[in-house]
């Protein structure tokens, strides 16, 4: 079992490998440290690029044993320096060739700090990916050398209730020894607040919906081959806006947000708009589980 780290030398790179220490520690992966360097196309015969190149290929020589002092000594980890005409085919290419079970990356850096912010690499990867993908928030660090994940939050809702992602996530959480909490997000912006429903009723409203959304994910476990996390807190965050709603629930160091994407035509990874927007907004690092295709139905 192995986790891929997509090492950039800057920031996100940094992030990416607190982020993939913790999840390679928490599943005894060994871990792929893998950076990218560009391949010139069309290749140029006279190598007249070859002094630029040499300048790459010792920048990423670099980022690799500064990133290697990150990570504890408990890790089994590889150093891969992968020529490629892309970041993202060149990680692509280093995840299937070493069967990754996960790939870990970094945000954009100029997203918002301290939480995930999609980067042009990490967008074409989740179009390209055919194994689950994590992002950590920009700035992101255990703080220590042997973290762990402490409790997996799966982002829950209608969408969900006929998926896999809840019954994955459990079955992960127990794995690991981590616990499972499912979050559902309320999000009502300020200019329908301030319409004709008393705040009185729209609370009754939101509890009514909590309580079945609550229901359904009883529902699921409970229906888990072996009784898969019989024990699961279910919260509810509110707010005028999705970093409203996200930053209304307490989060604790250790934490992952898993959320399900769905596939479409071009993509395994298809970001509905309310995925996208938790996403966007998550303060903790975000863990992406393909939902399940619902299985066709045959006849007698």
């Amino acid at each position: 079992m192995t986790t891929v780290i997509g090492l950039a030398p800057n920031e996100r790179g940094a992030a990416a490998v607190h982020l993939g220490s913790m999840l390679a520690r928490s599943s005894s992966d060994d871990v792929v440290l893998a950076t990218v360097v560009p391949t010139p196309w069309p290749p140029n015969p006279l190598r007249m690029d070859a002094a630029f190149l040499a300048h790459q290929e010792k920048a990423a020589q670099e980022a690799l044993a500064l990133a290697l002092t990150q990570i504890g000594p408990d890790l089994s980890v590889e150093l891969v320096s992968h020529p490629a005409r892309s970041v993202s085919s060149g990680l692509l290419d280093v995840a299937r060739d070493r069967r990754a079970t996960v790939v870990a990356l970094g945000s954009s850096s100029t997203g918002l700090l301290g939480v995930v912010s999609l980067g042009g690499v990490a967008e074409r990867i989740l179009h390209s990916a055919d194994i689950p993908v994590t992002l950590a928030p920009r700035g992101f660090d255990t703080g220590t050398t042997n973290a762990r994940i402490s409790r997996i939050t799966v982002a829950f809702g209608r969408a969900d209730k006929d998926s896999d992602l809840l019954l994955t996530a459990a079955r992960v959480a127990a794995d690991i020894g981590a616990s499972l909490r499912v979050a559902c997000f309320a999000v009502r912006p300020l200019t329908a607040a301030a319409g004709s429903i008393e705040p009185s009723a729209e609370g009754l409203v939101v509890g009514e919906w909590a309580t079945g959304l609550e229901a359904d994910v009883r529902q699921a476990l409970h229906a888990a081959p072996g009784g898969a996390a019989t024990r699961v807190d279910v919260v509810v965050g509110r707010g005028g806006t999705w970093a409203e709603a996200l930053t209304d629930i307490p989060w604790g160091s250790g934490e992952v947000l898993a959320v399900g994407t769905s596939s479409s035509a071009v993509s395994r990874f298809f970001l509905g708009s309310h995925a996208s927007k938790i996403v966007r907004n998550s303060p903790v690092p975000v863990f992406l589980w393909p939902r399940a295709m619902p299985r066709p139905t045959t006849g007698g």
